[in-house]
């Protein structure tokens, strides 16, 4: 098409589309206008009489031949298109070639890397029409860029895609030179996570535009690979947890594949995945139950597919640290029961939870168990926000909100919403409704609306009588109630479980809510058991029933599933509540010298931001190298402190940071620890296509242009048209194009044939 259109009018599209019409002889408005009205009085006078004889056929040919005139008027007034050129051999051109090892990959017979240099081979016509305007400077760039002479030195090794680092390195090398453009061939997978925004802006000052040539096929056709792997970055010993693996798979819609879960080489875990046919991406949940301490290094695989393309993007690895890290947590309990005893007794030799309990026994008479010093909890319930939120988690059994002052209620409320602990409320004849919270914080922040307040003589929403509980499809995947050692026996043992035999009824949901587990007391309609959301930075459940106890009592001895549940069930509770100072990187793993953004959060007792503290970040690589960075405050967030960190080996590497105010007076809260890995291997096979939005985005923001690389041939002919601080005016004329003859001739013709029709010839 482009050559029928250059034949028509002269010149390719391009110039239509980058170049600026105009005449060389332009006519002011009025004289166009008396021109044309003189035309318009000629034609008529000079065609009167076939226009009064036959008006149909006189009109025709008189607009034919105004036609055919005004054409030629617009002829004579020389329309041109103007374009900015850059002068001959007066500029540098930056040509940056892709050195990393998506390049290796073959999209076709030859790989991307050998196709890129087979088109600039010295002598190829490319190369020798850019030379006739530019002095050539050749880099080749992966994680940097780097001044090549040779083409032979790609050998298409490198780590990490990192367009912008290989831009900065080019506009410091021509900083003092005429650079006219940058020329980059690549296939576009950027790894680097870096912000363009900036060399982009200032290339787009200095009127520097980037051409980007496409590299590799825009899909694959036969791949799957795992794009994600979500799993908890901290655990406590023998704790299930769930990881989340996506997968992203093109050709293969309808298939099967296996998923191997490997902790160094022993096999952990395996099971089938079923990839759908109508979705590229899919996404499997498998249990975690790490059951030592350590950083345990997690290698999700999933097995190679019959005529797979790429097998290097069929893993990826999660760091798993786990801790005995003996979390606090109260429970608060209004009078002795059977769930207080069991509960306790299932938790009570757990190594990694620490159950502190408060049993009223008589007004203003406590029992308290689980304390290490004799003035914890003496006084009862805390009533100061220091003492509370020591606590990980809170949970109330059966006990009224009277017990409670409405301050108290408030510290709860914000014991999860801005401490970020864990709530559970238990059920039972004084609570929830029936313990006359409605309307209170503790109502808030629920995830269940209570029913209305109950008034004397009317009924209550505790119930009794016997109801089985139920996994929901939400609960059935759920690490808190995995209670069986195999998945496939998790279903059969919630089967198995003796009936509860009470529950509290509540209003409705909230917005937002998981049911995890429920039953069906009338045999129909479904009520809720176990429910979670999160609220604030925290997380609250509610177990609507007081009754787990039976699952003990009405089991053989051996049977672990009551202890199982509390105290996954608990762990799960203080999963994601902070220490006062916590540390967190943007992500687990990374590629070398790819900056690392570090995060710490520093608090008081009270979960009050700091924004005084004095901020230290210790970083050990996996060689016991230790890089201090200081961490300065974000002002845009309170108590929060960032820092950038660049590895440069390949590895595990712990982060410790460490914080100093006046206020963290106790030396426990000063610290805290994270890790991130970094695996620079496998990373330039993942989403391995050509991302041709990149390209084209950066093309745009700066003036330049992309082509696919079928199309580069056209570059050393367009390139030179680009407006810069050496640019000169170019005019093309267009009087001359073929299209503008033929368009005088179709007039012509078509006159000359209406006359021989009508016998005027």
């Amino acid at each position: 098409m482009d050559q029928i259109f250059a034949f028509l009018f002269k010149y390719r599209p391009f110039y239509f589309q980058n170049g600026t019409f105009t005449f060389q002889w332009p006519l002011a408005l009025w004289q166009l206008l008396l021109i044309v009205a003189a035309l318009i009085a000629f034609i008529v006078f000079a065609y009167k009489k076939q226009i009064r004889t036959n008006p149909r056929f006189g009109w025709t040919i008189s607009a034919l031949r105004l036609a055919l005139f005004a054409t030629l008027l617009l002829l004579l007034m020389r329309p041109t298109l103007v374009m900015s050129t850059l002068v001959p051999r007066e500029n540098i051109l930056a040509i940056l070639i892709d050195n990393s090892r998506s390049m290796s990959l073959k999209d076709g017979e030859v790989s991307r890397g050998e196709a890129v240099r087979s088109v600039l081979a010295a002598g190829s016509s490319l190369v020798e029409g850019l030379q006739e305007n530019f002095h050539l400077r050749w880099l080749e760039f992966d994680s940097s860029a780097r001044s090549i002479e040779d083409l032979e030195q790609l050998d298409w090794s490198g780590n990490q895609t990192n367009v912008t680092a290989a831009l900065e390195r080019t506009l410091a090398e021509t900083r003092s030179l005429p650079l006219g453009g940058i020329v980059i061939f690549t296939d576009g997978s950027d790894n680097s996570y870096r912000d363009n925004q900036q060399v982009l802006g200032e290339l787009k000052a200095r009127n520097i535009p980037i051409h980007t040539i496409g590299i590799g096929r825009e899909q694959r056709e036969r791949d799957v690979e795992i794009t994600q792997v979500s799993a908890p970055r901290l655990l406590m010993p023998d704790t299930a947890a769930t990881a989340r693996v996506t997968f992203r798979q093109t050709g293969f819609g309808g298939s099967r594949g296996r998923l191997e879960v490997r902790r160094g080489n022993v096999l952990v875990h395996s099971q089938e995945v079923q990839f759908p046919r109508d979705s590229e991406l899919t996404t499997v949940e498998t249990m975690l139950r790490p059951e030592s301490e350590g950083i345990h290094n997690y290698e999700f695989r999933l097995q190679p597919l019959q005529n797979e393309e790429l097998t290097e993007n069929n893993s990826r690895t999660a760091l798993v640290a786990v801790k005995n890290l003996q979390p606090r947590i109260l429970y608060v309990e209004g009078r002795p029961r059977w769930e207080y005893k069991f509960l306790r007794q299932a938790v009570v030799d757990d190594q990694n939870l620490r159950l502190e309990t408060l049993l009223r026994t008589a007004l203003n008479k406590f029992y308290r168990q689980g304390i290490e010093e004799e003035t914890t909890l003496a006084a009862g319930f805390p009533t100061t926000r220091e003492e509370l939120f020591e606590y990980k988690g809170i949970i109330l059994g059966n006990v009224e909100s009277a017990f409670f002052s409405y301050q108290q209620m408030e510290m709860l409320h914000d014991f999860v919403n801005r401490r970020g602990g864990g709530f559970l409320m238990l059920g039972g004849s004084s609570s929830f409704s029936d313990g006359a919270y409605q309307n209170t914080p503790v109502e808030e922040l629920l995830p269940v609306w209570l029913s209305e307040e109950i008034q004397e003589g009317s009924q209550q929403y505790y119930r009794q009588g016997d109801v089985q509980p139920e996994l929901t499809a939400y609960g059935a995947n759920h690490p808190a109630l995995h209670l069986a050692p195999r998945d496939g026996d998790n279903q059969d043992t919630w089967n198995n479980l003796p009936a509860l035999k009470d529950w509290n009824e509540v209003r409705s949901l909230k917005p937002g809510a998981t049911v995890l587990l429920e039953m069906k007391p009338d045999g129909r309609s479904s009520q809720p058991v176990l429910v979670s959301h999160r609220f604030g930075r925290g997380l609250a459940m509610a177990l609507m029933t007081g009754s787990i106890w039976r699952w003990q009592m009405l089991q053989d001895h051996e049977d672990r599933s009551q202890e199982t549940f509390w105290r996954q069930l608990l762990r799960w509770l203080v999963s994601s509540a902070k220490d006062p100072v916590a540390v967190e990187t943007e992500r687990e793993t990374y590629s070398q010298n790819e900056p690392v953004r570090i995060r710490a959060e520093v608090n008081d007792r009270s979960f009050n931001r700091l924004n005084n503290a004095r901020v230290d970040a210790e970083i050990t690589d996996p060689q016991g190298q230790t890089t201090t960075l200081n961490l300065q405050w974000n002002a845009r967030e309170e108590g929060v402190y960032l820092g950038e960190f660049t590895p440069s080996v390949d590895g595990m590497h712990r982060v410790r940071v460490r914080a100093t105010a006046a206020e963290l007076d106790d030396e426990s809260l000063r610290e805290a620890e994270t890790f991130f890995l970094t695996s620079t291997g496998r990373r330039e096979f993942f989403d391995p296509v050509q991302n041709r939005g990149f390209l084209e985005k950066i093309s745009s923001e700066t003036g330049g242009r992309y082509y696919p690389l079928s199309e580069v041939e056209k570059l050393p002919e367009e390139i030179v048209f680009t407006e810069s601080r050496s640019s000169v005016v170019q005019v093309l004329d267009l009087w001359d194009m073929p299209f503008n003859f033929l368009i005088l001739l179709l007039f012509a013709c078509t006159e000359w044939i209406l006359r021989k029709r009508q016998g005027a010839i």
